[in-house]
């Protein structure tokens, strides 16, 4: 082996730790911009009575538009059917544009007959330190049967 591939050898090897070091540094900056997230609390009521935590990103993702992602967590009070009562919870994820809040649900409700995927949508208005609207699920259990519940809710801006 000639003096000149062994030099070469040596000096990627030196300098590969490096470069993994600095190209994570770079990776870990722009995450760290992207968390910069306000918290809100509040609760669902109506068919379910859940607490409700939501962060909404101070970064604007399109012209007045902005992330929003949570999760709740709460008791069903009693399922149609006499299926008996239970807990539901889940993610929420999605935007509020213009001040109008439209996101997504997602989750499980477990009562004492089995349990179900729930999916649905909470509409509403956002201020600077409040929030309400309705919210509206739809849960299928295992055999495919399909159960609805609906409310309200409302959030307020938790201070920093």
């Amino acid at each position: 082996m000639n003096k000149a591939t062994l030099f070469l050898k040596l000096a990627i090897l030196f300098m590969l730790p490096f470069t993994l070091f600095f190209l994570s540094g770079c990776a870990s900056t722009q995450t760290e911009q992207g968390t910069d997230w306000e918290t809100w609390v509040g609760e669902l009521t109506g068919m379910i009575d859940a607490d409700l935590k939501m962060f909404f990103s101070q970064f604007e993702e399109e012209q007045d538009a902005y992330l929003v992602k949570g999760t709740f967590k709460g008791d069903i009070g009693s399922v149609s059917g006499e299926f008996g009562s239970g807990t539901m919870s889940g993610d929420i994820k999605g935007k509020v544009k213009d001040g109008i809040f439209n996101v997504g649900i997602r989750g499980r409700a477990n009562v004492s007959a089995g349990s179900a995927t729930i999916d649905g949508k909470m509409t509403g208005t956002l201020s600077k330190t409040q929030a309400f609207g309705t919210w509206h699920i739809i849960a299928r259990d295992i055999e495919g049967t399909l159960y609805d519940f609906s409310g309200e809710w409302r959030a307020e801006k938790v201070d920093s």
